[in-house]
């Protein structure tokens, strides 16, 4: 199981491949903002999306992907995915 600290990297690995940029758990806030503070939109998004699915080995329903508009909305989602797979595969 990921730590917060892994789940928000591995969600800012995956902004900054498809972004092309280099976010930093260091240089970043949850509360950031996905499209004002990290400039991701929603194309994009659902691409992040798809890769964190690859990576982490794990599914999001496309209804748990709406409404989710900060840094932390994500991650958190992603660790309770990832703690329920996990969950499971003990």
């Amino acid at each position: 199981m990921e730590t917060k600290t892994q789940t928000l990297k591995s969600v800012l690995d995956a902004i900054n491949e498809i972004k092309k940029t280099g976010f930093e758990p260091e240089s970043v806030d949850l509360d950031f903002y996905l499209g004002g503070d990290l400039g991701v939109d929603s194309r994009e998004m659902l691409e992040i999306w798809y890769e964190l699915e690859q990576r982490l080995e794990m599914r999001v329903q496309d209804e748990e992907k709406r409404d989710l508009y900060t840094l932390g909305d994500v991650v958190a989602l992603v660790e309770s995915k990832t703690a329920k797979q996990a969950a499971v595969t003990a």
